[in-house]
């Protein structure tokens, strides 16, 4: 048992009163900061579901983030893409914690192109919540929604709200509220490859947080990424691999107090 899972156990009655979080996936998200609400790929479905109407190709993804490097707080996600005519379709699936405290959600997107360069999605979400036998397991429902517009060749514009009607795990005990969040950025692709993304992000209850990242082509296969973000100011960085289908991502985040984040992600296109 580490120092990690110590303090977890000492923060629990804290978690139980408002621990959750929106947690994006994609370790290539991770690398440039997380400041990906308009980057579009295989991730989509956990950013910005607008952005799943551009995807060409049926899409799985397999992620990993082993916070502070403390199994006990880790997270796992998936996710399968369904590009069609009437749309893009997605489910997803995202799993925190470990068996005294685990945290799952369940998303089911659709995207579509609402014009020749705006898109937009919505995403209906069952969060459940699972606690040790005193306490026990409670399930809610929302929403999350996005928009996506082209301004010019390469610059895409995006916004993200999530769970905008205030949705709480709700007992005779406590409340345990869901942050509502707002995410407004940009990505910017060069004509050398390399894209410029950033971010700003506010939930009802915290200052804003402000995000940036690059990613830069080394050449087609491998992709170096920088990010940073404040509030707790945190950097990050990350290697993408793409070969034909499959593509794998890394990426390591440093907390100023907890230390290190490493992620991963292998998403197959077919």
């Amino acid at each position: 048992m580490n120092k990690y899972f110590l303090l977890f156990i000492l923060l629990i009655p804290i978690n139980l009163l408002g621990s959750n979080e929106n947690r994006p996936a994609g370790a290539r998200s991770d690398g440039i900061g997380k400041a990906s609400v308009a980057i579009i790929d295989t991730w989509a479905s956990f950013h910005n579901q607008a952005s799943l109407a551009l995807l060409e190709k049926k899409s799985f993804g397999a992620y990993y983030e082993n916070r502070f490097q403390s199994k006990e707080l880790s997270t796992k996600a998936f996710c399968f893409n369904f590009p069609s005519k009437l749309g893009t379709f997605s489910l997803n699936y995202t799993q925190f914690g470990f068996n005294l405290y685990k945290e799952s959600k369940i998303g089911f997107s659709y995207a579509r192109a609402l014009g020749q360069h705006f898109w937009a999605g919505i995403q209906f979400d069952q969060i459940k919540k699972e606690l040790n036998s005193e306490y026990g397991s409670q399930t809610i429902y929302m929403f999350e929604l996005g928009l996506l517009a082209e301004i010019f060749p390469d610059f895409f514009l995006g916004f993200h709200l999530f769970n905008p009607t205030q949705e709480k795990f709700t007992t005779w005990e406590y409340q345990d509220e869901i942050p509502s969040i707002g995410r407004f950025g940009f990505s910017w692709k060069f004509s050398n490859g390399a894209i410029l993304s950033s971010e700003i992000l506010k939930d009802l209850d915290n200052e804003i947080q402000i995000k940036g990242g690059i990613e830069y082509p080394l050449n087609k296969q491998f992709f170096l990424r920088a990010g940073a973000y404040n509030h707790p100011n945190s950097i990050s960085l990350g290697l993408g691999f793409n070969f034909s289908l499959i593509k794998a991502n890394i990426a390591f985040s440093r907390h100023p107090v907890l230390g290190y984040t490493p992620s991963a992600d292998l998403s197959i296109k077919f």
